[in-house]
Formats: C-alpha cells, structure tokens, sequence
C-alpha cells in the first residue's frame, strides 16, 4: 500500500504521519507539501 500524506509546509503533519507509517509492514509513506516552500513540495513528487 502505498501513502501519501499532505500538508501546506511538510514541516510537521505530514513527516510525522509518515514516520509513523513507513514502520508497517507492506506500507510505502511519503510526505509532501503544496506551499512553493514546502521542505518536499507536492510538485517534486511528479516524477516518482
């Protein structure tokens, strides 16, 4: 299964929701954010 969690700067919400998960078994988490400024902006994640 594969997860994406989002919020506005990908500080906080969503790098802890993904820590959290990327421990579970059969669970790919990644995090992302829509703000330009975003530590990983949802637009960087295109590619994958």
């Amino acid at each position: 299964m594969n997860l994406l969690f989002v919020c506005s700067e990908n500080r906080l919400r969503s790098p802890t929701a993904e820590a959290i998960f990327q421990n579970y078994p059969g669970v790919e988490a990644i995090s992302a954010g829509t703000n330009a400024d975003a530590e990983t902006p949802v637009i960087a994640l295109q590619s994958l």
